[in-house]
């Protein structure tokens, strides 16, 4: 006798694993950020004293850079790439 659980175990893991996956359509994220959240964080690194100058610049530089390419669109990581830099 089939009880069905096994259906309802692989359609909750599939539920399960959209939910806690970062979706890559139109949403833009960075660690599971949104694109509002970025930019919220890097406003308030801007303005954090407690960051010091020589650590917080390069942190904001590159986050500033990933932000960018990714509003471009495309093929933002081989952009980054060419630049130098490793993802």
């Amino acid at each position: 006798m089939a009880t069905g659980k096994s259906k309802r175990n692989k359609k909750l893991t599939n539920v399960f694993n959209h939910l806690t996956q970062p979706q890559e359509d139109s949403s833009m994220t960075l660690n599971g950020l949104t694109e509002t959240q970025i930019a919220q964080l890097i406003q308030s690194m801007e303005v954090n004293p407690t960051i010091e100058a020589h650590i917080k610049e390069p942190t904001l530089q590159w986050v500033r850079l990933q932000l960018e390419e990714q509003q471009k669109g495309g093929a933002w990581k081989a952009r980054i790439r060419e630049a130098g830099h490793v993802i």
